[in-house]
């Protein structure tokens, strides 16, 4: 594409603003970067060094002939387009000398005045009808905007035929601007100034498409207010000087720009105060008020009758913005800020996120070069993923990579890799994520108030472990404080968007953040410190996990001594069943990665082992097979180093079931047999017991019906032996599903109301629920389809009181069926497709017999939030 092609029409240029900002449509259209054009001038013999081409696209004066001739030919620009800019050119310039001796009378119409050429078409009620063909003249243009067009006020001035290539083409040029006290203008009779402080604009955006279109659509309002808030290094400054530059046409009055430095190296954050006197001063104010209230009034006062755009970069605080916005028609002020500026009135809040994995692709291939992610596709995807959506770690990898174009990025993946090398990696020039993360943590380290430095303390041990999410609860006990004091410093440090909200009261870290707040706390907080607040965290998960499984299954003999906490604190206060349920499915994760921590550090061993007997039923009810693998992994690793040949035994029993979820049979039974051996040599009747019972369920599944059918009488006989009622009614009913499969419905349909009966009082109400929906599932095939869907309605409505996803699914699986047997066929393919949502990654049989069940319908069918629990 050549120059031509993009639309960029200097001719339309009536004054040297507007010329200025033609170009920088230019070489934003072309996609160079500033060192690249000025690599691309050095080899045509130009000079026109990256820091100058900044300047100059920065500034509202003319521009030197030969920096455009420069700018032109490194862009491509063609040599009759080229004379239609430089021919441009000469007529300002040449404006420009008459200007500057005329009389105010003769001056050129907009001279010294800036107006920018919009992005897009202009506005169609606005057209004028053109003047006959050579004949120059002056137009007024209606105001647009209803209460703006008062008396006295003028309109767009379009000069038609005035001195361009086209004697047709209509120009544009700035009205002159009624201040609000004529005494105020200049005393020689020269226009008063129309600022433009806006740093340049990005070369490119990328994946803030719908950002931009909504903060451009929120500025459009009268006296808006555009806050645009995140994380350091997220991309909000680009975002707002992209959007400031697209609709800077808009404010004819100026565009006003302020660096507050909330968060900057070495530099306190600015005063309102000395803010306001520069702005003045830019609008051309003989001076400022003494008192910032004077001053902030008199900004507002001067911007009320034309167009002003004011961009608040970096601020600190509310207090730091409000005197600096303007409030009259036509005006906008977009701020923004690392914190959440919760106390400003704003018109917009937009929370800049990290990019998504495709527009963080997309950004490294503009930097980098999209020939290399190419050529290493799978580097490319890790080196991006390492960055975590942030633009500016992506802006120094990019840079990295273009630094050395011969360079393998195998290389640079494999660095990115070593997390404690990553943030060094991150560096390059005066670009450094840990800088930029550095700042905002300042704001709590060296703060004088003792709750932010509370805050920065909890901020480096909630990295320390390997959890998903953070609990106010967690935090707590980790940073040992009151609860109420943790959640404040945690929702301050999301406010400061250094921790991110993960729903559910939960906290997360963005992976770079976590690895600087680690490194913080190995500089600052001593091993000893560290390992205590470690320690802490774990006596607290896991004495909270013992009361949850102790409100669960109180008839269970379950190893809860190893779970309390040394130093007698006690877990999570939890009221109820539900709210045990509830804890089993917020912390699972964080206790499976904390658990396996603990095992390489050598820590808690004895716990971990006991850890994964209490977890496991709840894990296996709630099909997280992956989970439920690795956790038996976990305790046969800590059970062996602690020389523990019973609770190995234990260990790879949980791994064999796992592998029984997954359908790995010749992998689980041969574990089970083995695992059977040791119980009895052992002398261990109950852990024999167990044993069986899994083995004969594995021996079903893989169809070998009669040895089902032993193992499972035998570990019946000595559960009944031992008097455990609660097992022996799981035990009947895993035997009711053997008669199942061999067609024996009398015999399965007696064991599974002998089972219901056994373990009836006291019984684990969600294995109840499982053992309901496999009653449901036999009286199903043996033709009582009504009776079915009774059975099955007891089990969903167990399962909805737990909010169990597995449970909920299996149960409408089972009710689909039966409603599908009675020739109700829509309600019976409701019923499987809330089955397959609910079951999607937990079941995969039962996904398998649902997708057929529902033929196409069901390829398509995925997550739906909006089903009810």
């Amino acid at each position: 594409m050549t120059v031509s092609d993009f639309g960029v029409d200097p001719t339309t240029a009536s004054c040297p603003e507007q010329y200025v900002a033609l170009l920088r449509r230019l070489r934003d259209q072309s996609g160079l970067a500033y060192r690249t054009i000025a690599r691309r001038a050095q080899r045509n013999g130009d000079v026109l060094p990256a820091s100058t081409l900044a300047t100059m696209l920065g500034r509202s004066t003319l521009p030197r002939r030969d920096l455009v001739v420069a700018l032109l030919r490194a862009c491509d620009v063609p040599d009759d387009r080229a004379a239609a800019w430089l021919t441009t050119w000469a007529r300002l310039s040449a404006a420009r000398t008459v200007g500057r001796g005329a009389a105010p009378e003769q001056r050129p119409p907009g001279a010294g005045h800036r107006s920018v050429t919009p992005p897009s078409p202009p506005d169609p009620m606005a057209s004028v009808t053109a003047a006959p063909r050579g004949s120059p003249m002056l137009r007024l243009v209606p105001g647009t905007g209803g209460p703006r067009d008062v008396p006295g006020r003028l309109g767009q001035v379009r000069v038609a035929g005035a001195g361009g290539p086209d004697p047709e083409r209509e120009h544009i040029a700035p009205p002159a601007l009624a201040w609000p006290a004529p005494d105020h203008s200049p005393a020689d009779g020269s226009r008063l100034p129309v600022p433009f402080q806006l740093p340049p604009a990005p070369p490119f955006l990328v994946g803030r498409e719908a950002e931009n279109a909504r903060l451009i659509a929120a500025a459009a309002r009268d006296g808006a207010i555009c806050v645009v808030e995140g994380a350091g290094g997220v991309g909000k400054s680009a975002l707002a000087l992209h959007v400031a530059h697209q609709i800077a046409a808009r404010y004819d009055g100026g565009c006003l720009y302020a660096d507050l430095h909330g968060t900057s190296t070495g530099i306190t954050p600015a005063e309102p105060a000395d803010v306001l006197a520069r702005f003045l001063r830019a609008l051309g104010a003989p001076g400022a008020p003494a008192s910032s209230e004077e001053a902030s009034a008199l900004l507002r006062t001067w911007a009320a009758d034309r167009r002003v755009l004011v961009v608040l970069d970096n601020a600190a605080s509310a207090a730091q913005v409000r005197p600096l916005l303007v409030s009259g028609p036509g005006c906008a002020t977009l701020v923004t800020s690392r914190w959440g500026l919760a106390d400003l009135d704003a018109t917009v809040r937009i929370r800049i996120d990290p990019l998504r994995d495709d527009a963080a692709l997309a950004l490294f291939e503009r930097l980098g070069g999209a020939q290399r992610v190419v050529a290493e596709p799978d580097a490319a995807a890790q080196v991006v993923r390492h960055c975590g959506g942030l633009p500016l770690a992506l802006r120094i990898i990019g840079a990295r990579a273009a630094a050395r174009p011969d360079a393998p990025l195998r290389g640079l993946a494999e660095r990115m890799d070593d997390e404690e090398r990553r943030l060094d990696v991150l560096e390059v020039g005066d670009l450094s994520v840990r800088a930029s993360l550095h700042l905002g943590y300042q704001a709590f380290g060296d703060s004088p108030r003792e709750e932010r430095r509370w805050a920065a303390r909890l901020f480096r041990l909630a990295a320390l472990p390997d959890w998903a999410d953070a609990t106010a609860y967690g935090c707590a006990a980790l940073a040992d404080l009151p609860v109420p004091v943790a959640e404040r410093a945690l929702e301050t440090l999301v406010d400061a968007h250094l921790l991110e909200p993960a729903g559910d009261g939960g906290y997360r870290f963005h992976d770079i953040v976590r690895l600087y707040a680690r490194e913080r706390a190995h500089e600052i907080d001593a091993v000893a410190d560290r390992e205590a607040a470690l320690s802490r965290l774990t006596g607290w998960l896991f004495a909270t996990t013992a009361t949850a499984a102790r409100l669960l299954y109180p008839q269970e003999k379950l190893p809860f001594a190893a779970l309390s906490d040394p130093a007698g604190r006690p877990g999570q206060p939890l009221a109820d069943t539900a709210d045990a349920w509830a804890w089993f499915e917020r912390e699972h994760t964080n206790l499976l990665t904390i658990a396996r921590q603990q095992v390489a550090a050598g820590q808690t061993l004895a716990s971990v082992r006991d850890l994964a007997v209490v977890v496991v039923r709840f894990i296996d009810y709630s099909g997280y097979v992956s989970e439920q693998q690795q956790f038996g992994e976990l305790a046969v690793e800590a059970a062996q180093r602690l020389g523990d040949r019973s609770g190995t035994a234990l260990a790879l029993n949980i791994v064999a079931v796992a592998l029984l979820r997954q359908g790995r049979l010749d992998e689980a039974i041969p574990l089970l047999e083995r695992n059977l051996a040791v119980q009895r040599d052992l002398g261990d009747r109950a852990r024999e017991a167990a044993c069986l019972n899994n083995l004969g369920n594995a021996l079903r599944d893989k169809g070998d019906l009669d040895a089902a059918l032993r193992h499972l009488r035998a570990a019946l006989a000595i559960r009944r032996e031992l008097g455990d009622q609660n097992k022996e009614g799981s035990v009947l009913d895993n035997l009711a599903l053997v008669h199942q499969r061999r067609g024996e419905f009398r015999q399965a349909v007696a064991h599974h109301e002998a089972g219901l009966a056994t373990a009836a009082e006291g019984a684990d109400p969600l294995w109840q629920a499982q053992a309901l929906v496999n009653f449901a599932e036999t009286l199903q095939l043996a033709g009582g389809h009504e009776a079915a869907i009774a059975r099955a309605a007891e089990s969903l409505e167990i399962c909805q009181r737990y909010r169990h996803q597995r449970g909920i699914g299996l149960a409408q699986r089972v009710l689909g069926d039966a409603y599908a047997s009675l020739g109700r066929t829509a309600e019976a393919r409701r019923r499987w497709r809330e089955a397959l949502v609910r079951l999607d990654g937990l079941d995969r049989e039962a996904n398998v017999k649902l997708r057929a069940a529902l033929g196409d319908d069901g390829r398509d069918v995925g997550h739906d939030p909006t089903l009810s629990p």
